[in-house]
């Protein structure tokens, strides 16, 4: 548990604020929802034969449900939720919200409202509100968009508000030729009496229509100069913004069929959103990644760290999936449990090296069994399913990985993830720059990744009912009896893309893992005691570090792109000591022995793997 330190003040002073009446700062929490995802309305409708469903929960839903009211500290903890686009009344609605991306940038203000109209900033009694921004695909754009236009503008103060919409294009379209700063000339016409002070030290105009990297970067600073010395806007921090698999770098993508249909482009360029950078005023940045989506427009937006910004915290951890099952609402729910746990260690603040450091008011208190309810869920799903899939598919990392390049998103293309090797994209076009990798990513792989490889779990499957049919039409053609192994390093051949880990080969030290193809052969090792410990003491002791010392496990990159030059490497991303992540992983014996130190190299057979499964659930 806290103390009262953790507000950066001291125990008599606190005791002097309760005794005046003082309150805790609060937290103001952020929760944008993906397309078409909505946690009040989740009835999906039928397609392709099969009847309507419950949709499932995303993990947005879901962590927004399971942060407490209050902290141990008495921080209050205020979520503000929104539904992802395309989930309001009417056809109109769904297709323009979620074909379109209508109503992105109504979802930027309506949360910014809520933070402006809630905000606390420092006083001379206090300490500063928290804000915290999260969100999945489209909901995860407009969280990164509102936390740009935070960290560019600060909160605006409720005098400044009515005049949002001009503040907020001002920002958007900052460096373009054709636009005119709209704010101050909005707000001198409500508030005539204040023109003069308000034109005085304006930014000017050539300035704004700077339309390099820099010179946007000072149009802003300056801009946001001139509204803090009229008081119209307050400094404000980020606490953490947590992100699963962001879309949208080069615009929101516009559905195949209105493309063809309407002539549309295939992104809206109203809301595009190059600037991948993260500012000093976000404390900490995580994003969890999908390294087995395919479909083109979704590529995703990974964040880099400016060579300047030696104050963010940022990770990126790639899983194994596709984008719904990194980010939830999908029938199977198992991968994104490990990306649900994997956040709420880091929004929480149980990944912190040095637990002293710990200041409750920066970090969100969760409700620590709700973890063990979502296993409970995505178990009983799992019992539900014929054999030999309920066996298949249980387990940790064994989740079922969907293909999700059905009708119609198949007609934008398909293109592969490519950890690591993300290429710079031009601040004012939009245009990849070919030649220019991002740097500073910090990103890494999960552990469920090497766990899926080791336990044979199986690649991404048809979703739909015309992807099994093609999909068994396929086996028939290739007298292919079963799903092919899960294989993210694959190798390009006939018929067949490289897998997004292509070119990367995963090292212990000086040890490197054993091939895929040979995996079936080697012996399996037997769960045995250690010291005397039980199971769940053997895990503790293992995350905190009290085992042997083992060479830290790392991806190294050895294919032939040649902007690898230099030898990049993705270290595997660590649990943290005691957190959710290791709730869930204690159920799952035979996956500790490949996760976990000293026994990562421990690559199982196949074959008893599924009767240990059933001993373990």
């Amino acid at each position: 548990m806290a103390t009262s330190g953790d507000t950066g003040t001291s125990p008599a002073e606190v005791a002097a604020g309760q005794k005046m009446g003082l309150r805790n700062p609060k937290k103001l929490i952020v929760c944008c929802d993906g397309t078409w995802i909505d946690r009040d309305n989740g009835w999906k409708k039928g397609s392709w034969g099969q009847p309507g469903k419950l949709q499932n929960p995303s993990n947005v839903t879901r962590i927004a449900r399971a942060i407490k009211s209050e902290d141990d500290d008495h921080h209050p903890q205020i979520v503000y939720y929104q539904a992802g686009l395309g989930t309001g009344i009417g056809l109109y609605n769904h297709l323009a919200g979620g074909g379109l991306g209508v109503g992105l940038s109504e979802n930027i203000r309506e949360a910014y409202a809520f933070l402006a109209s809630n905000y606390s900033p420092r006083d001379p009694a206090q300490e500063p509100d928290s804000i915290f921004l999260m969100g999945f695909s489209r909901g995860a754009f407009t969280a990164r968009s509102l936390g740009g236009f935070i960290a560019a503008v600060g909160i605006l103060t409720k005098k400044a508000l009515p005049h949002f919409y001009e503040c907020f294009m001002d920002w958007e379209r900052a460096g373009d030729d054709d636009h005119e700063p709209m704010f101050i000339n909005a707000y001198v016409q409500a508030n005539p009496d204040q023109e003069i002070d308000a034109r005085k030290n304006q930014p000017p105009i050539a300035l704004a229509h700077d339309r390099s990297e820099a010179g946007i970067d000072n149009y802003m600073f300056e801009y946001r100069k001139h509204l803090l010395s009229l008081g119209l806007t307050q400094e404000a921090e980020i606490d953490a913004i947590g992100c699963w698999d962001t879309v949208g770098a080069l615009g929101i993508p516009i559905n195949p069929i209105l493309q063809e249909t309407f002539g549309l482009p295939a992104f809206l360029r109203d809301y595009r959103w190059f600037d991948t950078r993260l500012d000093i005023r976000v404390r900490h940045a995580f994003q969890a990644l999908a390294l087995d989506e395919h479909r083109a427009p979704y590529s995703p937006a990974v964040w880099e760290l400016n060579s300047k910004n030696t104050t963010t915290f940022l990770k990126q951890a790639w899983f194994p999936g596709a984008h719904g099952n990194i980010g939830g609402s999908v029938d199977d729910n198992g991968t994104a449990d490990l990306t649900l746990a994997w956040m709420m260690d880091h929004m929480s603040g149980k990944h912190l090296p040095d637990p002293s450091k710990f200041q409750s008011r920066h970090w969100i208190q969760f409700d620590d069994a709700y973890i063990d309810l979502c296993f409970k869920h995505t178990t009983n799903y799992y019992n539900t399913l014929p054999e030999p899939l309920s066996t298949v598919y249980r387990g940790w990392a064994m989740g079922k990985l969907y293909n999700t390049l059905t009708f119609p998103q198949n007609l934008a293309g398909k293109r592969f993830r490519r950890p690591g090797r993300y290429h710079k994209t031009d601040y004012v076009t939009g245009r990849i720059k070919p030649d220019q990798l991002l740097h500073n990513t910090r990103e890494t792989v999960h552990a469920s990744v090497r766990a899926r490889i080791a336990l044979g779990g199986r690649d991404i499957e048809p979703r739909v009912f015309y992807q099994k049919v093609v999909h068994r039409l396929w086996q028939l053609i290739t007298f292919s009896k079963t799903v092919p192994k899960y294989d993210p390093q694959r190798p390009s051949a006939l018929f067949r893309r490289a897998g997004p880990l292509a070119g990367w080969r995963l090292y212990a030290g000086d040890t490197a893992q054993p091939k895929v193809a040979d995996l079936e052969t080697l012996p399996m090792t037997p769960i045995s005691p250690v010291d005397g410990k039980t199971f769940g003491e053997q895990l503790a002791s293992a995350t905190a570090g009290t085992r042997p010392a083992v060479a830290p496990i790392v991806w190294k990159y050895q294919g032939d792109d040649r902007l690898h030059e230099d030898v990049r490497e993705l270290p595997e991303d660590v649990f943290a000591p005691g957190g959710y992540e290791q709730r869930l992983l204690e159920h799952d014996r035979v996956a500790t022995q490949v996760v976990l130190p000293p026994s990562q190299w421990r690559w199982l057979s196949k074959g008893p793997l599924r009767r240990l499964f059933a001993r373990t659930f």
